[in-house]
């Protein structure tokens, strides 16, 4: 466990924003230290092919998070996998199990989280036939029938994906057709395997000997009902940003629970930046390493400058 005041920047997060942050502070000859406690990878480290992210025509999401991570690693950064349990902005000390560490900057990239349907025995089936990433649980469901829910580029990757895995895909979606990229739907549409099932819902998880059997779905249009068999349920709803930690510390967020920043990524709090998924905006791998860039070159400054030790907020 490092040491206090062992590190001049602190990153609480290991997805594609926390990386870069990472991979700035240590060419820039700061200390860094990178907090994660899930997964290092983020959301981005879950999608089965990434096709938008400059450099790269197509490539895993956990591929490139791993290259990202290799080369933060590379320029120094120290990385623990722990949970930050708590922020103090006027003091600049970070909490894990270790005890308070002391830095001179913080940058928060917690990211973002998957949103839930909501069904009363969701979070009981997880694992056993619910699953949020397709690339991480969908090889256990090779050559069997499995359903996805969404209707966005995520929800349209996943269905591709799942395609060359399974035997066949449902495609469950409230709207009467997706709202992926054009690129997206047409390859979907291609797909043999695929049966869309538009203007539908999910009233039911079905389970059996405690593993997923069926899902009871209805068309909102006609209200019928059907019961179809599948042995997993991907949900691609949607994300929320995971900034529970910042309010907890008093730092501001909107209206929707995004962290607040200014044109340098910087919170509330003098010192403290924030960037990726939990700021909100178009959240995206590029503009995540974006900001974080712009957050660990604004760190940086203020290291160099000798202003973490007013510690006063704005």
């Amino acid at each position: 466990m490092p040491d206090t005041n062992k590190f001049d920047l602190i990153i609480i997060g290991g997805g594609p924003a926390g990386l870069t942050a990472a991979i700035y502070g240590g060419r820039m000859g700061l200390k860094t230290a990178l907090y994660e406690n899930k997964g290092f990878g983020g959301l981005a480290g879950t999608a089965p092919k990434i096709e938008n992210y400059p450099g790269f025509e197509s490539i895993n999401g956990l591929e490139l998070t791993e290259k990202m991570r290799a080369q933060a690693e590379k320029y120094g950064t120290n990385f623990f996998f722990e949970e930050v349990t708590n922020i103090n902005p006027k003091e600049m000390t970070v909490s894990s199990y270790g005890g308070d560490i002391k830095a001179k900057a913080i940058i928060i990239a917690t990211g973002s989280k998957h949103l839930s349907l909501g069904l009363p025995n969701e979070f009981d089936l997880v694992g056993n036939g619910i699953s949020y990433c397709a690339t991480c649980d969908g090889p256990l469901f090779r050559d069997q029938t499995v359903a996805t829910v969404g209707g966005s580029n995520s929800a349209g990757l996943e269905v591709i994906y799942l395609s060359g895995v399974a035997k066949k895909v449902y495609l469950i979606h409230r709207r009467h057709c997706l709202r992926a990229e054009a690129c997206i739907v047409d390859e979907v549409d291609s797909l043999p395997n695929v049966e869309p099932m538009y203007n539908c819902v999910i009233e039911e998880a079905i389970s059996k000997d405690n593993k997923l059997a069926k899902l009871k779905v209805k068309n909102i249009e006609t209200g019928e009902i059907n019961n179809i068999n599948v042995k997993a349920l991907f949900i691609a709803i949607g994300v929320k940003s995971q900034s529970g930690l910042a309010k907890k510390a008093g730092i501001e967020l909107d209206d929707d629970n995004n962290i607040k920043v200014d044109r340098n990524q910087q919170t509330n709090f003098p010192g403290i930046y924030a960037a990726g998924d939990v700021t909100g905006g178009i959240r995206q791998i590029s503009t995540a390493t974006g900001e974080a860039t712009t957050a660990a070159m604004n760190a940086y400054l203020f290291i160099k400058q000798g202003w973490y030790g007013e510690g006063l907020q704005k």
